[in-house]
């Protein structure tokens, strides 16, 4: 008896002692949050290049994995296994490069020197355009409105249009003919970038080539320091988030090159100007969920308003269409039931990772929440089995207010 009362206090007493620096810490970490937070994008400066590495190694295993599988089986019917499996993943490992230095060509090919080209037309026909609006809002109202209001309406568009055209000669245009100033400003951040792809590169095709060893380094860890129930769940939730995450990233990169292939072709087909780069624009940012076709359509309308309003007003059109088509038919069908998510959680995990983390969380939400949701579930699902109550969510819809048995309609 005093055994166990002993070994209750010990453990109260661990208990207490464990709250007390974790409270200590915290205050620690709150008091001193401006210079951790330096700290720790220090810290993020120096490994962004691994960060690259593995973001890229990432999203490029599943092509690495089917080249060195299709190589393999393919060598080792002519010599030794081991030499067959070598040369696979150099294989491997070249065709992923190649992949990623295509993929930056064919993004810059398209994007920057139409980005430009579309930003100095908006400039030089926006003046243009804002007096034809205001002769057409002349001819509309006419002599049959009010005078004032007449000047008001047409105050308010130019002030409105001044400053929009202000805006881009002072942030868009700034210093863009002033290539030296560019150079002498720009040339570091850009060497620095540019280094760290290329480290990223290299990490990434170390992270590819050595995942399988890695993964049992790491697996040798956890059945050393965990128990073993609670390492086989530590599994069971690394291969469910990489299912998850995986699944959705990957799906939604497939999403939406063919979206942004489907945009070109419909342009191409319908004569809208600027196919190339509003069919990027769409592409890159349908890999948000939901939201993204209607962010990419609106630089993208106000791009193609330069040159045809009317063009503008059917790419919209067809905007919704495509984001319909994709909801619907093809994002399904890529993605199938990767995150297990209902529409208005999708929305909700969309809304709330843009207003936390930006576009990344944008991007992210849906998977993460997705994974939070699916272990909440568990859990719950866990403790009403344990009170012999059923975990299915039909069994507590009521339908009282309707006047509706839960049976009939269920």
């Amino acid at each position: 008896m005093l055994e166990k009362i002993g070994k209750r206090y010990f453990k109260l007493g661990v208990s207490l002692v464990f709250a007390g620096v974790f409270v200590i810490l915290f205050f620690f970490f709150m008091k001193n949050l401006s210079g951790i937070e330096r700290e720790i994008s220090i810290i993020i400066g120096i490994i962004m290049p691994f960060i690259y590495g593995f973001v890229m190694a990432y999203l490029l295993s599943p092509l690495f994995n089917l080249v060195t599988r299709k190589t393999y089986h393919y060598l080792s019917k002519r010599i030794p296994a081991k030499k067959a499996f070598s040369i696979a993943k150099i294989v491997a490992s070249v065709v992923s490069v190649i992949v990623v230095f295509s993929i930056i060509a064919a993004v810059a090919i398209l994007l920057v020197p139409k980005l430009a080209t579309s930003i100095f037309s908006l400039i030089n026909v926006m003046p243009g355009r804002i007096e034809y609006f205001n002769r057409w809002l002349t001819d509309l109202i006419g002599h049959t409105a009010d005078p004032k209001l007449l000047e008001f309406i047409q105050n308010s568009v130019s002030n409105v249009t001044d400053y929009a055209i202000k805006f881009m000669k002072d942030y868009l245009t700034r210093g863009m003919g002033n290539y030296f100033q560019i150079i002498s400003t720009g040339v570091m951040a850009t060497l620095r970038t540019f280094l760290d792809f290329l480290i990223g590169i290299v990490a990434a095709l170390y992270f590819l080539n050595s995942k399988e060893r890695f993964k049992a380094q790491l697996t040798k860890l956890i059945y050393a320091v965990f128990s073993r129930n609670r390492a086989e769940a530590i599994f069971n939730f690394g291969y469910f988030t990489n299912r998850t995450f995986g699944g959705f990233i990957n799906g939604k990169i497939i999403d939406s090159i063919i979206i942004g292939f489907i945009c070109y072709v419909a342009m191409m087909i319908f004569n809208m100007p600027y196919a190339s780069l509003c069919s990027v624009i769409v592409g890159v940012t349908n890999v948000i969920p939901f939201f993204g076709p209607f962010i990419g359509a609106v630089p993208s309308v106000i791009i193609i308003a330069v040159s045809d309003p009317i063009k503008a007003a059917e790419f919209l059109v067809w905007i919704f269409v495509l984001q319909q088509f994709d909801g619907s038919v093809l994002g399904p069908k890529i993605l199938g039931e990767t995150t297990g998510l209902s529409s208005f959680w999708v929305m909700f995990a969309i809304i709330l990772g843009g207003g936390l983390f930006g576009f990344l969380g944008m991007l992210l939400g849906v998977p993460v929440f997705a994974l939070i949701y699916y272990y909440f579930k568990k859990t719950i699902e866990k403790k009403l089995v344990y009170k012999d109550m059923s975990p299915d969510t039909d069994e507590y819809i009521e339908f009282n207010n309707y006047d509706i048995n839960r049976k009939d309609v269920l």
